[in-house]
């Protein structure tokens, strides 16, 4: 399992209602985390980058977040490049504090 940092969390809950909440932050921590997606060493902080894709491609219904995630597991960079965040290091934060959290 990987921790979640306060920011992804926060937009968790501002997307989904709060028993489904509970339910993504738990697939984002076990299937999203940086042990399946070989990040080992990363923060909650630095996975940020990748988890704000799958929520944001998830909430564009660009792919539902199981897809997001399992395009994460086979290389999370095309995940990135999916989302509009593979070209810019703070696209990801951008995009969020458009998201009230």
């Amino acid at each position: 399992m990987s921790a979640l940092s306060e920011k992804t969390r926060s937009l968790v809950h501002a997307f989904y209602q709060s028993r489904e909440a509970l339910e993504v932050c738990d697939v984002l921590e076990n299937e999203c985390g940086v042990e399946v997606l070989s990040c080992e060493g990363w923060s909650p902080t630095q996975m940020e980058r990748i988890r704000f894709a799958a929520l944001k491609l998830a909430q564009e219904k660009t792919m539902s977040l199981e897809s997001a995630i399992e395009l994460a597991q086979t290389d999370w960079r095309d995940l990135l490049m999916s989302a509009g965040f593979g070209n810019e290091l703070n696209a990801h934060a951008k995009w969020a504090e458009s998201h009230a959290y």
